[in-house]
């Protein structure tokens, strides 16, 4: 918890807690006005989850890792941007208003019917025209829950969505919050991927507040996924999302005695881990040879999803 003084401060640093994670480059709260406006123009009143968020503040950047399951795809989902009228993003918020609904215009049209010119999804977030987050502003038993799309690539990329995707993936915005994490430590020596952009946006809070700056570091310190901590302790088998981090480490790494040793633990190795393939199909498409032997001498088969 953050006392006033904090959270102005948090403010003027262009930081923002919501749900347990942070908000940087952080836009200042919606205005009874603005909030109005979004109404007006949808419709209808909006989500208490979605108010909440927006209070805290309307748009801003996230820096976590975020997984989808697609039906059995899990799909490492880039949720980079929260809209705001005004970005500079691929669409701001009204330009993602107006996406939707010349689309919903057009399927409605595609139906032989009218539509009701009220959207009934709200895109949110997302990562310029390749994934977005929607919250249902539709009443009825959904009202405010939460949704992720993904556009498809083309066939020739291996491990991604070859079809756009739609799923459900919280109740709420404080739900989908809660499974932003860190897959590797941003504070490890040599780290080079998520939380380091947020780690920068901490700097100049840290030279005026040493200690306040710490204490959201140690949150997103709280947040990465310890595999390791996980299988020293005997916790592995009861968290398959920490069993697929452990597994791709092995293959990323040519680490057989890992592999072993999650063997001897009792781990699935043949299990999926992200992408829609095993662990063998990703030892294979990272040339891990090493690896690839390894699994093939336990029989352990390539599979992707569906096969």
């Amino acid at each position: 918890m953050f006392t006033h003084d904090e959270l102005q401060r948090l403010r003027q640093h262009g930081l923002a807690p919501f749900a347990g994670r942070i908000i940087h480059q952080a836009r200042p709260p919606i205005t009874d006005a603005e909030l109005a406006e979004v109404e007006q123009r949808l419709g209808r009143p909006l989500p208490p989850t979605l108010v909440r968020l927006w209070r805290v503040a309307f748009g801003g950047r996230l820096d976590y890792d975020f997984q989808v399951d697609y039906q059995g795809h899990l799909h490492p989902f880039s949720l980079s941007e929260l809209f705001f009228p005004g970005s500079d993003g691929y669409h701001d918020l009204w330009g993602w208003v107006e996406h939707e609904e010349e689309g919903a215009r057009a399927f409605a049209e595609e139906e032989g019917r009218e539509w009701d010119g009220r959207l009934a999804f709200l895109p949110v977030g997302g990562f310029e025209y390749l994934e977005r987050i929607y919250v249902r502003v539709e009443p009825g038993e959904d009202f405010g829950a939460v949704y992720a799309w993904s556009q498809g690539l083309p066939p020739a990329w291996p491990m991604r969505l070859h079809e756009d995707s739609f799923a459900r993936v919280a109740d709420d915005l404080e739900g989908l919050f809660a499974q932003l994490v860190y897959y590797s430590d941003p504070f490890a020596e040599g780290a080079d991927g998520t939380g380091l952009e947020l780690d920068e946006a901490l700097d100049p809070l840290a030279a005026e507040d040493a200690g306040l700056a710490q204490r959201l570091r140690a949150g997103m310190s709280a947040r990465v996924q310890d595999w390791r901590g996980a299988l020293e302790d005997g916790r592995l088998l009861a968290e398959p999302a920490l069993q697929r981090l452990a597994l791709e480490h092995a293959v990323e790494h040519d680490d057989q005695a890992l592999l072993a040793r999650l063997e001897g633990a009792g781990v699935e190795l043949g299990q999926p881990i992200r992408g829609g393939v095993n662990a063998p199909v990703y030892a294979r498409l990272l040339k891990r040879e090493a690896v690839v032997g390894w699994f093939a001498g336990r029989g352990i088969a390539e599979h992707y999803l569906n096969q």
